[in-house]
């Protein structure tokens, strides 16, 4: 009878230790698929993309100007590849115009990206499950283009996007438009950037403060 206890303990070890290795497996071979599926899907969309690129799940892309990606990078868009996140996949908007930029060996889960002038992400860079990374306000900001009878969207503020090589940027951070992170900094997550940050620093809060240094 005390015998049971410790078989039973030790088969369910065993159970949960198995259903891992095949989830695991299952994982690698759907990430081969989707991957494949991926390549295909940015072809069509005019993506201009590096070798070894990895895609886990279905990345939605809409594309009317530029997108570059390097070599190596890995592209998470779906809960089963990085359940951290909400949001189901990764997005990446380009309006006319617009320029994309990712770096080699780079890597970003279920982000989304809306970019109307140019965003630059550098080489070994790291952006958390859900970060989002604009360089417009979308809308006007004076209240008369926004709505009513001088409802004007041609006047809305964009500008450039600079992320430069090494920067970590933590879950569900919001890079703003203008934003310019130095090399190797890192982003707190939830946190919201607008402006500059120096390299080798550590930002975070609402909006993102400076709280360190990285060496």
């Amino acid at each position: 009878t005390r015998r049971f206890p410790v078989f039973a303990i030790v088969i369910t070890s065993f159970l949960i230790h198995y259903n891992m290795i095949i989830k695991r497996k299952v994982r690698i071979y759907l990430g081969k698929i989707t991957t494949w599926v991926a390549h295909i899907s940015m072809r069509l969309n005019g993506v201009n993309y590096g070798n070894k690129v990895v895609v886990r799940g279905y990345i939605h892309i809409q594309n009317a100007g530029e997108i570059f990606i390097g070599d190596n990078v890995v592209i998470n868009s779906s809960r089963w590849a990085n359940p951290m996140s909400c949001a189901s996949g990764t997005n990446l908007q380009i309006i006319e115009g617009g320029v994309l930029e990712i770096g080699d060996k780079s890597g970003l889960s279920n982000a989304s990206i809306t970019c109307y002038e140019k965003i630059t992400i550098g080489k070994n860079v790291l952006i958390g499950a859900g970060t989002q990374i604009f360089d417009t306000d979308f809308h006007p900001i004076i209240s008369k283009y926004r709505f009513g009878d001088e409802k004007n969207n041609d006047v809305v503020s964009k500008k450039a996007v600079v992320i430069e090589d090494g920067v970590f940027i933590g879950s569900r951070a919001i890079i703003l438009k203008g934003s310019h992170i130095g090399k190797n900094s890192i982003i707190g997550a939830g946190a919201v950037v607008s402006g500059y940050i120096p390299p080798n620093q550590i930002w975070a809060g609402v909006p993102a403060k400076y709280v360190g240094t990285t060496e």
